[in-house]
């Protein structure tokens, strides 16, 4: 989800960043109960401030793939595929009881990926730090509203074609910064199943002028279901 990309490298980026790109938050702010696993296969469609719904004639819409795995009643850590060809890890805890119908759950990770390069390098490399601040609310024990804001810093390494003969805006170390707004809802079964509804609001408001890289403005709208790990909370 960048811009200022040339040629079939831009395509071919565009199609793999957005292939489990890690905007998409399909989860509430509850923790899985502890031992137990549960498993989340998503599909988005990706709107840019500059693209629309559609990329070179080839419509934006990412898969995604998440496991979440509980460590304690109020602890669970999960993996999930970031820019295609890479992983983000996070662990998430919820600050309310565990037993509660509401939920207020911090959470943080971190990533890295490969990417297609448009320079002499063949491929660029990417890493995030996000952090998420997510809640919601279990109006009844099959359904519950979520919200969440988060941020994350993303830095890139060798990307582009740096012309020796031109200087360059030095690094500033900060990461190209993405605010992320979410909501959305889940529809729960008593076995831990559900189907997941959501959509995610991403705003750059950081750019390192040195990474040659800039985010665009996306709006994502997903639709996911989960697999596996026991019931929402006790009724």
């Amino acid at each position: 989800m960048k811009r200022r990309l040339p040629g079939h490298a831009a395509a071919a980026l565009a199609l793999l960043a957005v292939a489990g790109c890690g905007v998409a938050r399909l989860e509430t702010a509850r923790t899985i109960p502890r031992g137990q696993t549960r498993t989340t296969v998503a599909a988005s469609l990706v709107h840019t401030s500059d693209r629309g719904f559609t990329f070179e004639g080839v419509p934006i819409v990412p898969l995604d793939v998440m496991i979440r795995h509980g460590a304690t009643d109020q602890v669970d850590w999960g993996v999930r595929l970031f820019f295609g060809l890479g992983l983000l890890a996070d662990v998430k805890w919820n600050l309310l009881p565990a037993r509660s119908r509401s939920a207020l759950a911090l959470s943080a990770g971190v990533g890295g990926a490969v990417v297609p390069n448009t320079g002499a390098q063949s491929w660029a490399r990417m890493g995030s730090v996000p952090v998420t601040l997510t809640a919601s609310h279990a109006v009844r024990p099959w359904l519950t509203p979520y919200a969440a804001v988060g941020y994350g810093a993303y830095w890139i390494f060798d990307y582009g074609a740096r012309d020796p003969t031109v200087t360059y805006a030095p690094r500033s170390w900060t990461g190209d910064g993405l605010v992320t707004l979410s909501a959305g809802v889940e529809l729960a079964r008593a076995s831990g199943g559900a189907l997941l509804v959501g959509y995610s609001y991403a705003r750059p408001v950081v750019d390192d002028p040195g990474d040659l890289y800039k985010f665009a403005v996306s709006h994502v709208m997903s639709i996911g279901y989960r697999t596996g790990g026991g019931p929402t909370f006790s009724r």
